[in-house]
């Protein structure tokens, strides 16, 4: 089945029944698991998406799928050139909490019928950029910094100590700093509040989640954490944010 192109990203709540199915669109489309598993044969790649492991599917992808039991999955169309070329990409991908959060917000929201077709908009919206770093193409930096920002991205919402991110760009402590400002003029510690609290303001402007709730996803230990940080870089809070976004 080919279905229409889409000129701007649409988001989706949605079953499939267990038989194999084909499908063929103009636009580039994700799956994010919430419930079940689903097999995909593609041109490029096999695979299983179930859990924490997503996919995304080229335009123009003719593909093979079916799901399996009791299945649910948030889908999100985007248009052609809302992303850059993805091969050689594996178009399975991993995605960690934050994002996870989200698809289940997500799927909670479309379920109750609770989403405004705006609030729908800049949801699909915010689901479509914390997506797009996977894709994204080969940045400026050198090797080690690159996959230290990879890192800092991906896991910002984790308990992150600098160790482990000098260990996952393959230097030590002290060499690791020193490039990693050199490159990027910032320390590793002011770029990871940096992404937390970008984070945190895409929530608070484009959700209707607790503050609570979003200080712990985007890696704060409590609300008052989030509050500090915000006041302290940006000259808000969350609440002054959410009332007045920028």
């Amino acid at each position: 089945m080919r279905e229409p192109v889409r000129t701007h990203p649409a988001l989706w709540l949605r079953s499939y029944p267990g038989r194999k199915d084909v499908h063929l669109h103009d636009f580039h489309q994700a799956l994010l698991p919430i419930d079940g598993e689903m097999d995909l044969e593609l041109d490029t790649a096999d695979g299983s998406i179930s859990g924490r492991q997503g996919v995304m599917i080229a335009h123009g992808a003719r593909h093979v799928f079916r799901a399996w039991g009791k299945n649910r999955f948030i889908v999100l169309d985007l248009p052609p050139a809302s992303l850059p070329p993805m091969a050689p990409r594996s178009p399975f991908f991993e995605f960690g909490e934050p994002l996870a959060t989200l698809a289940r917000y997500a799927a909670g929201e479309l379920a109750s019928g609770g989403l405004a077709a705006k609030e729908e908009f800049h949801l699909a919206a915010l689901i479509a950029e914390k997506l797009l770093h996977c894709f994204a193409p080969p940045a400026r930096w050198s090797a080690p910094v690159e996959r230290a920002l990879a890192v800092l991205r991906e896991r910002h919402g984790e308990r992150l100590t600098m160790a482990e991110v000098a260990r996952a760009s393959g230097l030590g402590v002290s060499r690791f700093h020193e490039l990693f400002r050199r490159e990027t003029g910032r320390t590793p510690a002011e770029t990871l509040a940096e992404i937390r609290l970008d984070s945190a303001e895409a929530l608070l402007g484009q959700t209707s989640l607790p503050i609570a709730e979003i200080a712990l996803m985007v890696g704060y230990s409590e609300q008052s954490a989030l509050t500090r940080s915000l006041r302290r870089r940006r000259g808000t809070t969350p609440r002054a944010f959410r009332r007045d976004p920028r």
